[in-house]
């Protein structure tokens, strides 16, 4: 896990579970909210329904008295033969009717019909209009006329009961005398909601009248959230009771809490619907800071990451940057100067080690050249007396037999050889130097063997200056003797040939020594290094070990040397050095690209 991703982590681990508490905070004071809201509306709608349900009862106890006491209803029923008496009497019940309407200002019409005759009386102090009027007769006629009438009055006869009468809303309620006559009485809807709505209003709150099957019965149209309000009804009928709670929230535009209570002399309920935007209007700060806050912790994050970055993990990962640079061996990198005290301490310090590694790896790469220095002289003294008791060898052979002419010669080239063995201690030849000591090497060897030994040479003009270390190619020379060469009827060869390779756009000298001898085993071409790593081989192959060592200290892996043998038979020796040559002051250089044109 990343710094970053840690800081993150942390960051979360503090301001989340803060957050939460804030959030459940706000979700808590809107609940308790809710529920004192719900609490005194379902205490108001319960006070006012028991208004409602007493002025019902009180309605009620009027129809009863009505049918049953009044000698004036009786006389219909007495009086339906003669029909000026039954005139006379109908006129004094319609007289009582409107005189009654001042103890009972909640109804809106009263009326008795005489089923005997089909006389409805109707007595209605406000009448709107003529059309009312005749609406309401005919309703009411159509209950009482027809057949299936008494199912139709039945509900009327035991609750005040909810009808639609053009289009208005009414309770109806009836009663049946003794005589086979009724008594009823019509209370419009919007009178008995109108001191609710009023104190509604004032709140900002809506009361309406449902049935309890969860039609809307107020006058105008529904709430947006009708739907959800109408099964509320339906669900809050079950739930009073079973003791649960009054009030629901509900959905439509906006979100509502309803609160109804059922009225108990009718079959309506009554009901408010708060929205909830009011309800919470006493902690509006409150839950605009709970809704806030996630964004503000988002915000505050941003800016914490930020300033973080800028002072903990921007120098972070420069200084991790830095350290990886030197783990690549780039001992030139530095950190910049840091903003805090304790990076820039930590700068400082990354620089000084950075430097003082730098210094420490300089002087061990020059010990280290000491030492390769060291070795390859140790190298060389190696070498020398091997080809020095080579050659004493072969004069000591000359002198036996007599031979002062070729011993003069021998002598000769004993003299070029012994002066380039002098020259040993030199760090580099050219190739043309190399090659002549080989050629005085192979003449001796000739005049040991005059018929049965050849040496050929090629060089390249652009090959003769480079410079490589001294008995680089001799010794493998003086192995193909010992090795390939057998004192037969066949002539033996050795080739040596030297030019210049351009490999992608460097310059390498490529020298070959071959012969046509008995050829290397199979197991030295195939496993070199392994093979020059067995100390029992390289105590018997010393020179070929020796120039192996010599072109790998001295070319730092720069250098190729490949083993092989040729068909029909013999062996191929290819070296491939890069090409440097000697400046004025004396040192070696690496060679320019070779320009083909």
């Amino acid at each position: 896990m990343t710094l970053r991703q840690k800081v993150i982590v942390a960051f979360g681990l503090i301001t989340v579970p803060l957050v939460a508490f804030l959030l459940y905070t706000n979700y808590y004071s809107s609940k308790v909210v809710r529920e004192q809201a719900a609490g005194y509306n379902a205490g108001l709608l319960t006070l006012y329904g028991d208004q409602l349900d007493q002025t019902l009862e009180t309605g009620n106890s009027y129809l009863y008295r009505l049918a049953n006491q009044e000698p004036v209803i009786r006389s219909l029923v007495y009086h339906a033969g003669d029909l000026d008496e039954y005139t006379m009497t109908r006129v004094a019940v319609s007289s009582r009717l409107y005189a009654d309407f001042q103890y009972n200002p909640s109804m809106y019409l009263e009326f008795v019909y005489n089923p005997n005759n089909r006389d409805l009386i109707m007595a209605q102090p406000n009448e709107k209009s003529y059309e009312e009027a005749e609406g309401i007769a005919s309703y009411l006629k159509g209950l009482f006329e027809g057949a299936g009438q008494g199912d139709r009055i039945a509900p009327f006869e035991l609750l005040w009961q909810h009808c639609s009468i053009g289009g208005d809303s009414f309770l109806l309620r009836i009663v049946q005398t003794d005589t086979n006559t009724y008594a009823g009485a019509l209370i419009r809807l919007d009178v008995l909601m109108k001191p609710l709505q009023l104190i509604a209003r004032d709140q900002s709150i809506h009361a309406y009248f449902l049935s309890r099957e969860g039609a809307w019965l107020t006058p105008g149209p529904p709430p947006d959230a009708a739907a959800e309000g109408s099964a509320a009804i339906v669900a809050s009928a079950s739930d009073n009771g079973s003791g649960k709670r009054a009030y629901r929230t509900v959905r439509g535009a906006e979100k509502y809490l309803m609160v109804s209570h059922p009225l108990g002399l009718c079959d309506l309920v009554l009901a408010v619907m708060i929205p909830e935007k009011v309800m919470l209007q006493q902690v509006p700060m409150f839950q605009r800071i709970g809704y806030v806050i996630p964004f503000a912790a988002g915000i505050v994050l941003l800016i914490f990451l930020a300033y973080v970055q800028n002072l903990v993990i921007d120098p972070m990962q420069r200084l991790v940057k830095g350290m990886r640079q030197l783990s690549k061996g780039n001992l030139d990198t530095r950190l910049a100067a840091g903003r805090s005290a304790e990076f820039a301490l930590i700068g400082e310090t990354f620089n000084n080690m950075a430097s003082e590694i730098q210094d420490l790896k300089i002087h061990v790469y020059e010990e280290e050249i000491r030492s390769q220095k060291a070795e390859i002289k140790q190298l060389q003294l190696q070498m020398n007396p091997h080809f020095l008791f080579n050659s004493l060898n072969i004069i000591y052979n000359l002198a036996e037999t007599g031979r002062v002419r070729l011993i003069q010669q021998m002598t000769r080239h004993m003299v070029e050889y012994l002066r380039f063995f002098a020259r040993l201690k030199e760090h580099a030849i050219t190739v043309r130097e190399e090659l002549a000591n080989v050629e005085h090497y192979m003449n001796i060897q000739k005049l040991r063997f005059p018929r049965h030994l050849a040496y050929e040479w090629e060089m390249e003009d652009a090959a003769a200056a480079a410079q490589l270390p001294p008995l680089t190619v001799q010794p493998f020379v003086e192995n193909a003797l010992k090795h390939g060469f057998s004192n037969g009827r066949d002539l033996f060869c050795v080739t040596v040939r030297a030019r210049v390779l351009d490999r992608e756009g460097r310059r390498f000298i490529e020298l070959v020594i071959e012969d046509n001898g008995k050829g290397f085993p199979a197991g030295l071409t195939e496993h070199l290094t392994e093979t020059l790593a067995d100390p029992a081989y390289t105590k018997a192959h010393i020179g070929i070990w020796n120039v192996y060592n010599h072109l790998k200290i001295q070319y730092r892996g720069e250098a190729e040397l490949r083993l092989s043998n040729v068909e029909p038979k013999g062996a191929r020796v290819v070296m491939v050095i890069p090409y440097r040559v000697s400046s004025q002051e004396g040192e070696v250089q690496d060679a320019q690209p070779i320009d083909r044109g």
